[in-house]
């Protein structure tokens, strides 16, 4: 049995379901157009560290979202590398979620937006037609005007269109632990920490500890973020092992890895009635961040859709300008940039001590040394998104 949309989104995550909110934002009767489609099942588990910075923040308010699920305000972020450290400071500089309930929320607003929303779903291949996209799944076969790529570092959207290059990947590792003595009171204070000193093991990235609530409980989330490289990866087992040492813990045997697609200024994110948003068309890749970007992907893709449908032309030759033209999305290429100065600064240490130092004399004299600090209010255009 054929089945008919003008919109079918691959992939519920935090991309897929601000496209479809987006779009529901634009006109009324955008919702029963589309399809939003996943293979697992909400609530599921997301591997992420979970920060959702002020960037983030803002294209939730846009959507006139605001934070529900359980999450923890952090006031201060320590940025440490050997005896140097940086406070960032912010009513909250981020909050920390789950994803398990924060994109489950964030379905749910779309299901009551009037999205049709189909789980347990597999999409097992597509071909493209002049007319229309047809899209095979575990449960009926679509006929679709436009399709949404939103499955993720893994996109079966992106490998069935040949658009592969692994050296756009970067890894991330996390574990989850009770807190330490010293870490009980992050919760009170709002407190997360980036670890720099994983770089003299030869991370192009950096190490992660965030307090978090799991189920009810107060769990620290540990990780290593390793971005783009030269030379042979890191074994971040190994770094997050010396890593948990360092604090008096020792790790579990099991840990969660996960690929991180980043984005590539030169790689392909649009074909003919084929789009791809977060992961899969690429995220940040100096820090990792995914969730405020996914979000903002979510923006242009809406934007370029509706325009896709007034004018008629399914060519989306304009997506990856209208990418570089948002506010945030638009620092990729320099975030790139910094990337890669970054894999000089991991074999050279005098420069992460230069830089280390120089950031901490503009944070401190900036409005980031301030408690009271609103991120999301500032008139600075870098940080605004």
């Amino acid at each position: 049995m054929t089945e008919y949309a003008d919109i079918l989104i691959i992939g519920a995550g935090p991309a897929g379901i601000s496209t479809a909110l987006n779009l529901a934002a634009r006109a009324p009767t955008w919702p029963r157009r589309i399809v939003l489609i996943d293979a697992a099942v909400h609530p599921r588990d997301k591997l992420c560290g979970g920060g959702i910075t002020h960037l983030g923040s803002q294209i939730l308010e846009r959507m006139g979202l605001r934070i529900e699920p359980d999450n923890l305000a952090i006031r201060e972020v320590i940025l440490r590398w050997r005896s140097e450290s940086v406070y960032f400071r912010g009513d909250p500089v981020l909050c920390i979620v789950r994803r398990r309930h924060f994109d489950h929320w964030l379905l749910e607003k779309a299901r009551a937006a009037g999205v049709r929303i189909r789980e347990g779903e597999r999409v097992l291949d597509f071909t493209s037609h002049d007319s229309h996209v047809e899209v095979r799944t575990s449960a009926a076969t679509f006929h679709a005007g436009v399709v949404v790529g939103a499955d993720g570092s893994r996109s079966m959207v992106r490998k069935h269109l040949g658009w592969l290059n692994s050296k756009s990947s970067a890894r991330m590792l996390e574990v989850l632990t009770e807190p330490t003595k010293s870490e009980k009171e992050w919760f009170d204070k709002g407190v997360a920490t980036f670890d720099l000193n994983v770089r003299d093991q030869g991370v192009n990235g950096y190490g992660w500890d965030f307090p978090t609530i799991v189920d009810g409980k107060k769990l620290i989330s540990r990780g290593v973020f390793d971005g783009i490289r030269r030379g042979p990866p890191a074994r971040l087992p190994a770094v997050l092992a010396q890593m948990a040492a360092r604090r008096g813990i020792e790790l579990p045997k099991r840990l969660e890895s996960h690929p991180i697609r980043m984005f590539d200024p030169k790689g392909a994110i649009s074909t003919d009635r084929i789009i791809l948003v977060g992961d899969a068309a690429g995220v940040d890749p100096l820090f990792g961040e995914g969730i405020s970007f996914a979000l903002a992907y979510g923006e242009v893709a809406a934007e370029s859709i509706d325009q896709a449908f007034t004018r008629r032309d399914f060519s989306f030759r304009k997506y990856r300008r209208q990418v570089l033209r948002h506010r945030l999305l638009g620092q990729l290429p320099g975030r790139v940039r910094l990337a890669h100065l970054g894999t000089t600064t991991t074999a050279r240490p005098f420069f992460t001590k230069v830089a280390m130092r120089g950031l901490g004399a503009v944070v401190a004299g900036s409005n980031w040394s301030k408690p009271s600090h609103d991120p999301v209010a500032t008139k600075q255009w870098l940080l605004r998104a």
